[in-house]
């Protein structure tokens, strides 16, 4: 995190730390710098609740939220800043390059399957494939800005996720309320990559996913998609008992049991939002499973041409 505010000095107008760890020797030199102030719940609030509640301490009118493991480049902020005044923009992402090798991307956007699945697209791809401010379908909660007015009729971060894919479900919202999600090649910010660094990332990737379809496609789509979702789980209960985390993902299927009505509440919040159909919003999910940070199973790559004939199905009839 030392280096992350380095980075960020002379770049921000305000940094708000949340201190969702508990301390340690790096909180402490942060609270010890002028600029930078510390907000510590107590406890681990997870990324959502975590970044909803720095947002809440900040008082600017744009909010850009930046991962502790990475370094902003000079003047990348503030470009951001400047996208979000053009009409239309709701969300703007940074070029995330991978702090090892910076001449490679680690996302030029969050990449959304029809499934609900996403992942960082271009990955490993040169930095140089991204050259033009580009429309995505969601953003890298690893570096990205907001209005600080947009994010709170958004409703902020969804708190339920706890944490992965909650930057996908928020731009997503945005796309659902008509705005712009972009990712701006001319603001570039390294990122410290690790796809398995937590030992439950597969519960709330497929808890969260589950989430995100149900609340936030529409009842058209999901009857649309009915057997391609269910396909989805069979193959993801096999692939959970080949890869030894069918326990992580009944154990998704219990919290949205128990939490049906968590769920219900936050799908009413979310189409209340709508004023884009689906048709419109199609263009943004991708048929193709192809995540460049892993490798994709058999079975996935062999569904991929079924799913890509489906899909063009459903898009006719939406």
């Amino acid at each position: 995190m030392t280096r992350c505010l380095d980075s960020l000095s002379g770049e921000a107008d305000e940094i708000v730390v949340v201190d969702n760890g508990g301390g340690g020797p790096e909180i402490d030199e942060a609270r010890e710098r002028e600029a930078v102030r510390v907000v510590s719940p107590g406890e681990n609030l997870g990324f959502a609740a975590g970044a909803n509640l720095g947002a809440r301490e900040a008082t600017g009118d744009v909010l850009a939220f930046v991962n502790p493991d990475t370094v902003v480049e000079p003047g990348a902020l503030r470009r951001l800043e400047e996208l979000l005044s053009e009409s239309g923009i709701g969300i703007a992402m940074a070029r995330l390059l991978l702090l090892d090798r910076p001449e490679l991307l680690n996302s030029s956007g969050t990449k959304v399957h029809v499934s609900g699945i996403g992942w960082a697209g271009g990955y490993g791809e040169r930095a140089d494939t991204l050259g033009e401010v580009r429309d995505v379908a969601a953003p890298s909660g690893a570096a990205m800005a907001i209005r600080s007015e947009t994010f709170r009729e958004l409703g902020g971060f969804a708190e339920e996720l706890f944490m992965y894919l909650e930057d996908l479900e928020l731009g997503w919202r945005a796309r659902l309320a008509g705005y712009r999600v972009v990712v701006d090649p001319a603001a570039d910010v390294l990122h410290e990559y690790e796809y398995g660094r937590n030992p439950r990332k597969n519960y709330f990737l497929e808890r969260n996913r589950l989430v995100f379809v149900l609340s936030a496609y529409s009842a058209r789509l999901l009857v649309l998609l009915g057997p391609l979702l269910v396909a989805t789980e069979l193959g993801m209960v096999a692939l959970a008992v080949k890869e030894g985390w069918a326990r992580d993902k009944l154990a998704g299927w219990g919290w949205l049991a128990r939490n049906a009505g968590s769920v219900r509440r936050r799908r009413r919040s979310t189409q209340t939002l709508r004023k884009v159909r689906d048709r419109e919003l199609a263009s943004y999910l991708t048929p193709v499973f192809e995540p460049g940070m892993i490798p994709v199973p058999g079975l996935l790559r062999a569904a991929n041409p079924l799913v890509a004939r489906y899909w063009a199905l459903v898009r006719r009839a939406l």
